[in-house]
């Protein structure tokens, strides 16, 4: 097998599994917050990409956290696995993995960013978690707050992604797969 047709082999396969472990980790973060608070779990699907119950006593502090921690978890752990990532590793399906292990979970987070500015034109998906959150936490602050929090977890979450040197490890595999 050519260079080429592996790094496609090798990012096909780390999408796939990082979207459904993505899914994974979304649904357990909002399940995690549901139990928290006594909700009984109607359904959890990973396929569906969904979770629901019924039941709970929910504070404002525990609606919000309902809300965010869908993309929390899936960051939390993304950055967990930058700490234990190795740079000096050469295998290539690593590196592609690791690239994408930890940009799907900052990429999510530009949901955080463009949301709330929609949201208070008026124009915000009415099931998004952004928006779910945006509803609550609109009653103390502006909606832009939830922006510049964003923005500033973006910056260092990829400053950290570009310190621990995934992202010139990925770099690195695409310029060697390009070579003649």
């Amino acid at each position: 097998m050519n260079k080429k047709t592996k790094l496609l082999l090798y990012t096909v396969v780390s999408i796939i599994l990082l979207l459904i472990l993505y899914i994974l980790f979304h649904e357990l973060g909002h399940l995690i917050v549901m139990l928290s608070v006594g909700e009984v779990i109607d359904d959890f699907s990973i396929l569906g990409a969904h979770v629901s119950g019924h039941g709970g006593e929910y504070t404002f502090a525990s609606t919000l956290w309902l809300h965010a921690n869908g993309a929390v978890l899936p960051l939390i752990i993304s950055m967990v696995y930058l700490l234990f990532y190795k740079k000096d590793r050469q295998n290539t399906f690593y590196r592609i993995f690791s690239f994408f292990a930890v940009f799907v979970p900052i990429f999510s987070l530009f949901a955080w960013v463009f949301v709330p500015i929609v949201y208070i034109k008026g124009t915000a998906p009415p099931s998004d978690d952004v928006t779910k959150f945006l509803t609550s936490f609109s009653q103390i602050a502006n909606p832009l707050f939830v922006s510049i929090a964003a923005l500033v977890i973006i910056a260092l979450c990829s400053i950290f992604f570009i310190k621990k040197g995934v992202f010139r490890n990925y770099i690195c595999e695409l310029k060697e797969a390009n070579k003649k």
